[in-house]
């Protein structure tokens, strides 16, 4: 049994950890890709193309042409753009059990911030969405940015760790993606846990440094030692 009372620091991986939103990503490339290519992709491209791809893999396999870095930010933008009034006009909540856990870290004043490839301009929408100010230290955030390389590489971890001043050694990460969690290994954290949620990701448990493979936080309490949560 791993004991998260051992463990000093916290790192949040977003979207598909803390908010389960992959069918509202889906559903955003799905009606960009329409508006780019005249075509919206039918659920077998969705399967292929969009799900678990980069912004990068599925724009160039729509357009069927190589895209610049600065093209790329660009329409990745405008999709983004249209996630975030799909997610305005339902608004999901947080993932099951994460409020509680957030409270748990803030009564006990564990450091804590969040590693994300998500955009500022998706950043700023989930803390006034959600309220995120809570909890989190928005000059802490760590998020897509030209200058870090993003994951796998260590880029976003490494100077998630240096925010909340701990040591990755001394960190947790939740995280969804193999992608993701190779990051995480890649920066030097060796406590990880997976977090399936409404991805399609499977064998997450199977990885180097997972502590533990939970659908959504209620499990933390049976799956982590945590008191008073």
């Amino acid at each position: 049994m791993f004991e998260l009372d051992k463990i000093i620091g916290v790192i949040f991986d977003f979207n598909g950890t803390m908010l389960f939103d992959s069918k509202y990503h889906i559903k955003a490339w799905s009606m960009y890709v329409e508006e780019i290519t005249g075509t919206y992709p039918d659920e077998s491209d969705q399967r292929n193309y969009i799900v678990n791809k980069s912004a990068k893999d599925i724009l160039e396999h729509f357009l069927g042409y190589e895209i610049s870095k600065d093209t790329l930010e660009q329409l990745s933008e405008e999709k983004e753009h249209i996630y975030r009034k799909l997610l305005a006009n339902d608004t999901p909540p947080l993932a099951p059990g994460l409020v509680d856990f957030l409270n748990y870290l803030d009564k006990y004043n564990i450091p804590r911030t969040i590693a994300t490839t998500a955009n500022l301009s998706n950043i700023m929408y989930y803390f006034e969405a959600y309220d995120l100010y809570r909890w989190f230290d928005p000059d802490k955030l760590v998020y897509h940015d030209k200058r870090l390389r993003d994951k796998p590489f260590p880029d976003l971890y490494l100077v998630a760790c240096k925010m909340i001043n701990i040591p990755p050694k001394s960190c947790i990460v939740f995280e969804d993606s193999e992608t993701g969690i190779l990051s995480a290994i890649n920066a030097g954290v060796e406590n990880i846990v997976a977090v399936t949620g409404d991805n399609d990701c499977k064998g997450l448990d199977g990885l180097k440094h997972i502590r533990a493979c939970i659908n959504d936080f209620t499990d933390l309490k049976k799956e982590l030692e945590i008191k008073n949560m």
